[in-house]
This record gives structure tokens, C-alpha cells and sequence, in this order.
């Protein structure tokens, strides 16, 4: 975590303790881990292994959200939509702060998102659908772009493309894929973006 911490202080010019802050916001928010241990208990999908849950790499995603103050957050790939609840309470908090924002997932299986649901659910929808397909049809600015959709070089490039024309300089991608293909690397060359 503290490697985390400061790798996004560098990126973002913002101050380590606020950034651990951020963090230590989600991670001892016991209604959000609560929501999420009914919400899967509840459900058929048997998903947290000893009811533990485990926010993985979300932590950064939910920290960058609350740096950043996105109007508009898309996440290709929503799965059961642990995601979309913690990037959905990033923008709760940020509302609080005066930054109003919504969230958009975008996911094939007709069955994704159980999790996402009473207080997050209102920040936003979840889109069903080829990604590609759905992308196409958003016509607003995009400020956080996470793609964690279908996992090969091809169809990641492909989301990258489509949502080019939705970017600001300013917005910030995170590729799920990154650490197995250069398509964001690739994209952010043609496109003269910083790139980590």
C-alpha cells in the first residue's frame, strides 16, 4: 500500500498523507464492507472466501476517484460489481465535497453487477452489452476510464480507440491489462498522454 501511496503521490502531485487518508477512508468503512457481506450472502453467487473481501487493486481505483472528482466514471467489465459499489462510493463522498458525479459499468453477462445496488445503484447504471457496442453510444466526456472488460490486446485496443474522442487531456485511464499487453502504452504514444 504505501508503495501505492506514493506512486500515486507522483503521478498526482498530491500529498502522501492525503492520499493515505483516502485509502484508510475506504478500508475502515464498515458500512460499505457490511453492504457487501449481506449483499453476497443474500445472493447466489458465493463469492468472498470466509466472508472476507478483499478490495485487491480497487483501492487505488477508489483513491485516484477521490482525488480526481469525476463527473463521469466508466468501468468495462463490471463482473459481480464489487467495483462499481467502491468507485459508487468514491463519488458518494466526493458529493459531499461538492463534486457531483455518476458512474457507468458496461458488461455482457445480463447477470453482472448483483452487488451494485441500493445507495451506489443511484450514482449510476450498468449498460448490457458487447462494450464496444455500449461505448459507442455514450456522448459525454469521460474522466476515469477503467477497462476490465474482455481480457485480450485486441478488444482493449479497441475500447481504447473508441473512447479517444470522449477524453480530456486531463482524464485518466487505468488498464486492468497492462501488466500482460502494451495496447495502453501503444495508445498513449500515438496520443501523447502520460503513461505509468
Amino acid at each position: 500500500l504505501d508503495e501505492l501511496y506514493k506512486l500515486l503521490e507522483s503521478i498526482f502531485e498530491v500529498n502522501y498523507s492525503k492520499i493515505k487518508d483516502y485509502s484508510e477512508e475506504l478500508l475502515n468503512n464498515s458500512t460499505i464492507k457490511n453492504y457487501l457481506k449481506n449483499k453476497t450472502e443474500s445472493s447466489n453467487f458465493k463469492s468472498f472466501a470466509d466472508n472476507e473481501i478483499k478490495y485487491s487493486r480497487r483501492i487505488g481505483w477508489y483513491i485516484i476517484a477521490r482525488i480526481i472528482k469525476p463527473k463521469l466514471i466508466i468501468e468495462t467489465g463490471v463482473d459481480k460489481g464489487m467495483g462499481s459499489v467502491i468507485l459508487s462510493e468514491a463519488l458518494i463522498k466526493n458529493e459531499k465535497e461538492g463534486f457531483k458525479g455518476k458512474y457507468y459499468g458496461t458488461d455482457i453477462n445480463p447477470e453482472a453487477g448483483y452487488l451494485f445496488d441500493d445507495i451506489y445503484g443511484e450514482k449510476g447504471k450498468i449498460i448490457y452489452g458487447d462494450s464496444i457496442e455500449s461505448l459507442k453510444k455514450i456522448d459525454e466526456s469521460i474522466d476515469l476510464f477503467i477497462n476490465d472488460s474482455d481480457h485480450s490486446a485486441e478488444y482493449e485496443a479497441d475500447e481504447y480507440k473508441m473512447i479517444n474522442s470522449k477524453l480530456s487531456k486531463n482524464s485518466v485511464i487505468l488498464g486492468d491489462n497492462s501488466h500482460s499487453t502494451d495496447e495502453l502504452l501503444k495508445f498513449s504514444i500515438e496520443h501523447g498522454r502520460n503513461f505509468v
